[in-house]
Order: C-alpha cells, then structure tokens, then sequence
C-alpha cells in the first residue's frame, strides 16, 4: 500500500495526539475527522488538514479512502466506533483499555476475526526502552524463570483532581493499571490466572473526586511468577513528575530492575554483580511509536503483535481485580471470562 488514509473518531487529547502522528508518518495522509461535537469536528478537521468532518459515525464510515481508523472516545464508548468500522472493512487502532467489560470486548474480537481486518490495542508503552530490555533479559537463558517482583504506575494528585476532569467517573485501575497489566503480560509472555486486590478510598473523595485512591493488586501468571501491582492516584503534588513508572523482576539466577518515569534507567544484577545495559536515556521510546508501528503494518499487510486478545485479556483482568476489591477474596480469570 502506497499510503494509508486514516480517519480519526473522538477528537479529545489523545485523538489528537493520534492526529499528530497520523500527520507526521510519511506513509500517511488524513482524510476525516469524527466528534460528537460537530464544531470541535470541524475545527480539528481544519487544524490537521483533514478533508472532511463527521459527527456521526456512519456517515464518517462511508467517507471514500479511509483504510484505518483510530478510535479516542471515552473508555466505555469504543465499542461501537470500534465494531462499525471492523464491520465496515477498516483496520482499527483503539486507545487503551480497549473497553471496561468482557462483553464489549468480546464483541469487538469477534468483528476483528469476521472482518480479517487489524484491531490493535495502544499500548504505548511496550515501546519504552527499558521494557524492551527487560523483556530481552527475562528470555535470555542466564535469568532463569520469573519467580517474583513488582511494578508500580502512579501519579500525583494533580491527574485525578486538575487534569482530567472525567476522573471521578473512572479509576487509577483503568487510567494507568491498563498499562502496568500489558507491560507485565509483554515482557512476562505469560497470562494472569488469578488475582487478589485491595483498594481504599478518602482522599480524592474529600477533594470532591468521587475514586478509589490506589489500588494493590496480586497477580498470580500461568508461568508461576507472582508479581505485586500498585496504581495510584494521590501522590503528593508536589512531586517531580506527574508519573511514577518502575518494575522490578526476580528471576532464578538475576534480576532487572527499570525506572522508567522519572529517571529513565535500567539496570540488571547478575551472579558477578550489577550491570547498566545503556545506562541513562535522554529518549523514552525505543522503535519509534505504537501509532507508527500501527501505520506501517497497515502499508506492510503485516498483522501488528497487539491484538484485540490483547485488550480483552487486559480487560478481563482489570474486571476480576475490581471483583476482588468489591468480595474480598482471590478472583479467578475463568470467572469473568
């Protein structure tokens, strides 16, 4: 494929961060714009040099030359724009989570598998240096199996309460535990069996955002590594960053500790001692981004490695961890799937 005509529905913060990258990739060229506000429709459409502009998502669909969309509403609203546009012969790339309940995932795999079309999931973060390092050292012979370790993804009060004003209508599970799920799933090769969580609620409550506060979750994976899970919402303001991003895995023999967010570095400890594979970075990103990636398999005909058994996994684990929280007991994946 020469070129790649993309159309973009849900034109919030992230649909036009995809837009820009759309805008960016030399093998792509936009071609409409969808929102259910015709006039931010129409005023994107103008700021990215889209051809036309949609508030209504049928109409989007049988606008001529679009091969692939790219699906930004909120959260619980992918399934439709997702399974119209699978239906309708377009590949799709859907931001995370690819949708908050197993049914509409479901849905959106089977019109994935009916349409031979592309569903990936943005999981942006697999393309992060220092994930693509740890998993290349958890596969390598000398790590021995994954035994145990962590990961944590948090961030300031400031998201919850100033950034998003949707927050209270969501969770820290769903915002950033969707990513720390497929992280360990990518880099672990494995899947999550079952899970064990708790969660509490106050602080963002009494600053008028009515959402869990954290959540720790206990994961068990079917490689029998056992990997704690923390998301958080009320770190302090007044922290360097608005994002914490670390992991560290036990292997039997060495360990590989990332610190992603905010220091940017790697590190493996190995029988003979610690190593630093590259050290600090300046750049986050390894292989350009998810979005590129998506793009180029969409021109290659290639099958991109995210796929909407990714996002239902991913769903179906964050359902079973908020089943644990609301019981109070270990939740089994083959409960909720």
């Amino acid at each position: 494929m020469a070129s790649v005509g993309m159309a973009q529905v849900g034109c919030g913060t992230w649909g036009q961060v995809m837009l820009t990258r759309f805008r960016a990739h030399s093998q792509a060229r936009i071609e409409a714009v969808c929102d259910l506000n015709g006039d931010v429709a129409k005023q994107i459409a103008e700021q990215f040099g889209a051809k036309a502009y949609y508030d209504n998502l049928e109409e989007l669909l049988r606008h001529p030359g679009i091969d692939a969309v790219g699906v930004a509403t909120p959260d619980f609203a992918h399934r439709e724009a997702v399974v119209g546009a699978l239906d309708a012969g377009k590949h799709v790339l859907v931001q995370k989570p690819m949708a908050t309940t197993v049914e509409d995932c479901k849905a959106m795999v089977e019109a994935e598998q009916r349409s031979g079309r592309y569903l990936m999931v943005d999981f942006q973060h697999r393309w992060g240096i220092g994930f693509v390092e740890a998993r290349a050292a958890v596969h390598s012979e000398s790590f021995g199996r994954v035994v145990h370790g962590h990961i944590r993804m948090s961030n300031s009060q400031r998201v919850p309460t100033q950034m998003l004003s949707w927050a209270g209508r969501s969770s820290v599970l769903w915002f950033l535990g969707t990513h720390t799920l497929d992280l360990l799933r990518f880099i672990l090769d494995s899947e999550v069996t079952r899970v064990f969580a708790v969660s509490r609620r106050g602080v963002l409550e009494s600053r008028g955002v009515p959402t869990p506060d954290f959540f720790q979750s206990t994961l068990e994976f079917d490689n029998g590594a056992c990997i704690q899970m923390e998301n958080s919402w009320v770190l302090p303001e007044g922290e360097i960053a608005v994002i914490e991003l670390n992991m560290e895995l036990y292997g039997a023999n060495e360990c590989v500790r990332v610190n992603q967010a905010p220091n940017n570095v790697i590190q493996k400890t190995t029988k003979t001692g610690l190593e630093v594979p590259l050290g600090a970075r300046s750049a986050v990103m390894a292989r350009g981004t998810s979005i590129d990636y998506f793009i180029d398999c969409v021109v290659s005909g290639t099958r991109p490695s995210i796929t909407g058994h990714d996002g239902l996994m991913n769903t179906a684990t964050l359902v079973a961890i908020e089943r644990s929280v609301a019981e109070g007991r270990p939740v089994a994946l083959a409960e909720v799937l």
